[in-house]
């Protein structure tokens, strides 16, 4: 579309001298084409702004090589939405229910359903209006799938498991699987029945390999608008509140209760049967042994707060030279003492 169109579309005003040029794309700054425009939201690029070829870069203030600039309020924002106008998602090449789909008799579909080639619905599942259920995958007896929801190819639903509306589940995903729960034997682990399910409510996305384990009793529960990244485990009977962010490699032991908009970074390890407070930031790697309190920043191993993090690992850098001062102090300690004998 013309870069001018692009700009109304955008809630932006164009600055610059191309409002007709054909805009064909959106890319980086550093490998954008002169038909396309980028995003400038990291200082960790500005050194590209000088030699992109973008037609435009989408910001609020900022001096670049490009010939155009998008004014906008919230640029990350406008960004996202140029994107979805230039999305280049090629939809499945099948509709309606695919001759090699497995659907139970007791099965109910709704309107407008796609069920891929060697996709599994069991007895009394019930998939709304609208959904996908991607090539390969499983939905078990008693699963209820809301409307509009994909679930890609490759993903298991256990048994009795809700999903809610608009949610999408890459490939890879177990959702409802048995907890880790087992009760120590002289003659071997007994085994815990796991009798809950799991529910996932709207607007949820869950990447992919990512595992969700299903209650003992009662229900594991993801809160609506959460994202999980790829590899991400959440054990039995957790609860995850309503927006969260769960980086890749997380894994939450069970009946831990999350507020919501907590954010965990990246292999971050939560132990069991502890809350984490609304608004709370687990950082990266940080291993969460106790409770964390709402609005609070926690980092490290064991986890602290993360301006006790900071101020520990300040002192570890300087321990070799603490050491050897200490040493040395001993040394002429001891010399001395020798010397008064």
């Amino acid at each position: 579309m013309k870069l001018s169109i692009l700009a109304e579309k955008l809630n932006g005003r164009l600055i610059g001298p191309d409002g007709e040029t054909e805009v064909r794309g959106v890319s980086t700054l550093q490998d954008a084409e002169p038909d396309q425009i980028c995003y400038y939201g990291n200082r960790l690029y500005k050194k590209y702004l000088e030699s992109t070829r973008a037609l435009a870069v989408t910001q609020n203030r900022v001096v670049s090589s490009a010939a155009n600039i998008i004014l906008v309020e919230k640029p990350y924002h406008a960004f996202r939405e140029a994107l979805i106008l230039f999305r280049n998602v090629t939809s499945s090449g099948f509709s309606g229910i695919h001759p090699t789909a497995v659907i139970h008799p007791q099965a109910i579909l709704g309107q407008d359903v796609t069920v891929e080639p060697n996709a599994v619905v069991d007895t009394h599942a019930k998939i709304d209006n609208g959904t996908l259920i991607g090539a390969g995958s499983y939905i078990g007896p008693g699963v209820v799938i809301g409307s509009d929801s994909i679930v890609n190819s490759g993903v298991s639903i256990y048994h009795d498991c809700v999903i809610g509306k608009r949610v999408i589940i890459h490939s890879g995903v177990v959702i409802g699987s048995d907890g880790f729960g087992f009760v120590p034997d002289p003659e071997g682990h007994l085994k815990v029945p796991q009798n809950g399910n799991a529910v996932i409510e709207d607007d949820v996305e869950i990447g992919a390999g990512s595992t969700i384990d299903r209650g003992v009793v009662g229900s594991t529960l993801i809160g609506r608008y959460s994202k999980l990244d790829n590899l991400v485990h959440i054990a039995h009977n957790v609860i995850v509140g309503h927006g969260c962010m769960i980086a890749a490699q997380t894994g939450v032991a069970g009946s831990t209760v999350i507020g919501s908009g907590v954010v965990f970074g990246g292999q971050s390890g939560i132990n069991g049967h502890i809350t984490i407070g609304d608004g709370a930031v687990i950082a990266a790697q940080a291993g969460v042994m106790k409770s964390v309190p709402p609005g609070v920043t926690v980092s490290g191993y064991p986890a602290r707060s993360h301006e006790k993090s900071l101020r520990m690992n300040a002192a570890i850098v300087d321990l070799p030279v603490f050491r050897r001062k200490v040493l040395e102090f001993m040394r002429k300690f001891s010399n001395t003492e020798e010397d008064n004998k």
